[in-house]
């Protein structure tokens, strides 16, 4: 489902029902992090699973990674109740083989439990996931679905329908208060959104695009 590459050329990938892979230089690939049910992972976190268009979404490598082996996904987890979307902050060992050092850094994204009289309804549906750092800021932009449930978007203590700008610990960047209300959540950037799940930095301006589905 999303991709992102590694200083040496290997390349992170996930698999929405499945988990987080490497893909070495050479070819090769190590399964890292799976899901419930699955096999042959060197690591498996049963909390984390897949429904319509949840599960393990975006990936990205912190801009300091050479020094602080630091990788973070996106995925579904069963570990609130209702389950939510969740940023989840990993080390990933030197040679590639495993990731270790969990961290939910965020753990309160909307997930869709019900379905809905909607097109394509099903539960999980709206689930946003792309991940990014921004190379002119150095902050982790998060995009977010609204469920499909439309008042999700403009609630300032909803994380649903918004682009979170957080650091590495989950911690709000400051400039967020200069763009939103001052009663809504500090971790948010921008609101208003259905289902962001396209990101990307403009390369000579670093201006932010968004894909919004519908």
């Amino acid at each position: 489902w999303d991709m992102a590459f590694l200083p040496d050329g290997a390349m992170l990938f996930t698999e929405r029902c499945l988990g987080l892979s490497v893909r070495l230089p050479d070819g090769d690939v190590n399964k890292l992090l799976g899901m419930e049910d699955t096999e042959n992972y060197a690591t498996t976190e049963d909390d984390l699973f897949c429904e319509g268009q949840s599960g393990m979404n975006g990936v990205a490598v912190d801009p300091d990674f050479e020094t602080n082996r630091t990788i973070y996904v996106y995925s579904t987890s069963t570990l609130s109740d209702p389950p939510t979307n969740r940023v989840i902050r990993l080390t990933l060992n030197d040679d590639l083989s495993n990731v270790s050092d969990r961290t939910d850094i965020v753990e309160d994204i909307p997930f869709k439990v019900a379905a809905s009289d909607h097109p394509f309804g099903d539960p999980g549906a709206h689930n946003g996931g792309r991940i990014r750092f921004s190379p002119d800021d150095g902050y982790l932009y998060v995009p977010t679905g609204d469920n499909h449930n439309s008042a999700l978007p403009q609630a300032g203590d909803s994380l649903g329908g918004k682009v979170l700008r957080i650091d590495g610990d989950g911690e709000a960047a400051p400039e967020n208060a200069d763009a939103t209300p001052d009663d809504f959540d500090p971790r948010i950037f921008t609101y208003g959104h259905r289902n962001v799940q396209g990101l990307a930095f403009h390369p000579e301006n670093s201006r932010t695009y968004v894909t919004d589905h519908g």
